[in-house]
């Protein structure tokens, strides 16, 4: 027995086929997609935490008390600025950190209305 199969036909039994296995392909194809999704975010959880940890530290220094009261009016005023600055022979280490010296015998001189890069 021979059955003759005109393209017409031929499209027609493909499309059948592939209707019933497209939901399959498809459900398959997203279940693939949740797990490489998952994984991939599987790894920036250590990164996650630091940022969180990072977020609480700015936040607890951002609403620490200052020491120093904005109000105070005690003090020198000065009565004349002329905007110079100048170091002499400045030398400077921090203390956390006393075998690092950061400034050693700085000389600096900056003019009144000169920006410096």
């Amino acid at each position: 027995m021979f059955v003759t199969v005109t393209s017409g036909t031929l499209f027609e039994l493909i499309f059948l086929a592939l209707s019933f296995l497209l939901p399959n392909v498809q459900v398959f194809f997203a279940l693939s997609m949740a797990a490489i999704g998952l994984s991939q975010s599987g790894s920036l959880l250590p990164d996650s935490t630091k940022a969180k940890s990072a977020a609480a530290s700015i936040f607890a220094i951002l609403d620490r008390k200052s020491l120093i009261d904005p109000t105070d009016e005690s003090g020198i005023t000065l009565e004349e600025v002329k905007g110079e600055i100048e170091f002499k022979h400045v030398s400077f280490k921090y203390s956390t950190r006393p075998d690092i010296q950061i400034f050693r015998d700085l000389c600096l001189n900056i003019q009144s209305g000169k920006v410096i890069f």
